[in-house]
């Protein structure tokens, strides 16, 4: 060992980018850390997140481009001349995508995203709108919030709209193709894995035919750009492995800054990235280290100052009443009790894969075994780079899914928390390819065997779970939204609209609709009058909950939405989701010299 670190260290000029390296770690931790208040942090980010993750994504497909260039003799002859594989792929994603309509599944996080997309659009600053009004035909946003997620979905989103022109629809169009780059990606992983077409084709069906993978690919949240990224920084690192070089580095440094920007806790894959650059320099002999190698603890400050901008700010952890923290262990008896109902379940009210679950965990199990027997016999050659980075992003994964087991909200069995277990399900899925190749090594028909459980599943339970979409269709707040914009939309007939809503106003900005709180409005009747009286807006709607007071189906508006004495309202709509009924009423007058006391309006 002693000798090869010498042999590693014996290039000058590439120890001085080591202690150039080491010199960047340190400013680092100093900058993300310690010199900059969250108050300069916020400033700094919705002034120059979007030219930082610019340069960072340009920068990495340029990289990507160059590695594709040299490895031309790879796959130029399999595009001239594609096989049936790519059918399949291609038939797959098509698949995912049908399986459940294009929707908004998670609650307002998808709402927030696209308006913070929209507002790069529109202004290249990083910010979720709150208000937003049309001056002479501009519709302006003019006050906005950073938000808590990272923000490299959203600017992607924002480049589909540089592109195509602003539309709701283009987080649906980016999640689509990114479905397909994670398939494609799952395919050539897995063959790398196993040598063999059949089991990769496997874990395209395995994954494909997942419900909450199609729930995604056809949403509007960041989970499916995620999950594509944990693919191809994965595959970045085979590369590397393979045959290390500056450039193949280069590509897997800079996709795991981009990767840390994916979600929060996909800055853990830095680690396993680590492991694996100084595997290639073990294996190649030499030290490599080019620009973006060594400058790539300062391109993670950003992420670091985003998780400070967060920690100061309690409001954006969206605790529940009666917590206090956001990781705790009394949620992980609540936690494991879900995955457990999630993972095994068999009913069509999970978008789980009970036949994934199966054979990705006993693909767990025979990996531990084969890793176990190898460790013992003391094998001398190094295991395959696919085999290596597999296992270092899978034991990433499985750590990060044992980390939110202990969040507060974690539980996969609920609606909109089944999504954290999509990188489990494509390590699952990769697992699941390997064991089926080593047992037809030890002739066991294991690929008819996986093939023809996954039919029976599908027809079993995914079939019902495709057609009835209860992990869909039940999340009655965004049915409540879309019925409230459908109508919302019939009364403004283009028409300048004031909506006074109990939810957040950003699904209503990204439909140009100008819309308030009721609580704001509460206090604000004689500055609506006025905007009313000047032709700012032509009407002004207003949306209550209803609360039931009798067995006869008398009911009062909630006390949070009632609106004072001098805003005479006239009900328009009324329907009842679950529960609870929503009312839509026209605001008919505003009478400023009436009591100022809140009424409960029939």
């Amino acid at each position: 060992m002693i000798p090869r670190l010498q042999e590693l260290l014996a290039d000058r000029r590439r120890t001085r980018r080591l202690g150039l390296l080491a010199l960047a770690g340190a400013a680092a931790v100093a900058v993300g850390f310690k010199l900059v208040p969250p108050a300069t942090i916020e400033r700094l980010i919705v002034h120059g997140g979007y030219y930082f993750i610019l340069a960072v994504f340009a920068a990495w497909c340029g990289f990507a481009w160059r590695v594709a260039a040299a490895r031309r003799e790879a796959w130029q002859p399999w595009l001239r001349r594609p096989t049936w594989v790519l059918p399949a792929l291609v038939a797959a994603a098509a698949f995912a995508v049908w399986t459940d309509d294009f929707a908004h599944k998670v609650l307002f996080d998808e709402y927030v995203l696209q308006g913070t997309a929209w507002h790069m659009h529109a202004t290249k600053e990083v910010g979720a709108p709150i208000r937003a009004y049309e001056f002479e035909g501009t519709w302006l946003a003019i006050d906005t919030f950073l938000d808590k997620r990272p923000y490299f979905f959203t600017f992607l989103v924002s480049l589909l709209h540089d592109l195509t022109g602003y539309r709701l629809e283009n987080a649906y169009v980016l999640n689509v193709m990114l479905a397909y780059v994670t398939l494609g990606l799952t395919y050539w992983l897995a063959h790398a894995l196993t040598g063999r077409r059949g089991p990769a084709l496997l874990a395209v069906g395995l994954l494909a035919s997942l419900p909450v993978f199609g729930q995604n690919a056809s949403g509007a949240s960041m989970e499916m750009h995620n999950l594509a990224m944990i693919a191809a920084v994965l595959a970045s690192a085979v590369l590397y492995l393979r045959a290390p070089d500056d450039d193949r580095l280069s590509l897997l440094v800079l996709g795991a800054v981009l990767l840390a920007q994916c979600r929060y806790e996909s800055v853990s894959f830095v680690a396993p990235v680590a492991l694996v650059i100084v595997l290639g320099w073990w294996r190649c002999g030499r030290l490599l280290l080019p620009w973006p190698a060594v400058a790539a603890p300062l391109l993670l400050i950003p992420y670091a100052w985003l998780d400070r901008f967060v920690q100061s700010k309690p409001l954006l952890w969206q605790l529940r009443e009666g917590e206090t923290a956001r990781f705790a262990w009394h949620y992980l008896a609540g936690n494991l009790e879900g995955a457990r109902n999630f993972f095994f379940n068999t009913s069509p009210g999970q978008p789980n894969s009970l036949v994934l679950t199966v054979l990705g965990l006993a693909g767990a199990g025979w990996a531990a075994v084969a890793l176990v027997r190898r460790i013992r016999r003391g094998a001398a050659a190094p295991p395959a780079a696919a085999a290596t980075a597999t296992l270092l992003f899978g034991l990433t994964v499985a750590g990060n899914l044992g980390l939110l087991m202990f969040y507060y909200w974690a539980r996969l069995d609920e609606l909109i928390t089944a999504r954290f277990a999509l990188p489990f399900y494509f390590m699952l899925a990769l697992l699941a390819a390997w064991a089926v190749r080593a047992w037809e090594v030890r002739r066991i028909p294991a690929l008819r065997i996986a093939g023809g459980a996954l039919a029976l599943w599908l027809v079993a339970c995914g079939a019902q779970a495709y057609a009835r979409r209860f992990y869909t269709t039940q999340n009655l707040v965004l049915q409540e939204l879309r019925w409230e914009l459908d109508e919302i939309r019939r009364e403004a007939r283009g028409g300048r609209l004031l909506v006074v809503t109990n939810k957040a106003t950003i699904p209503y900005l990204l439909e140009r609709i100008s819309a308030v709180n009721t609580a704001l409005a509460q206090g604000r009747a004689a500055q609506i009058k006025w905007h009313l009286e000047q032709g700012t807006f032509r009407d002004i709607v207003t949306v209550q909950v209803l609360r039931p007071t009798s067995a006869q189906g008398d009911v009062i508006v909630a006390p949070d939405d009632r609106l004072p004495d001098s805003f005479k309202l006239q009900p328009i709509a009324q329907k009842r989701f679950g529960g609870r009924w929503i009312r839509l009423s026209r605001v008919t007058a505003i009478d400023v010299a009436a009591a100022p006391a809140v009424s409960g309006q029939p």
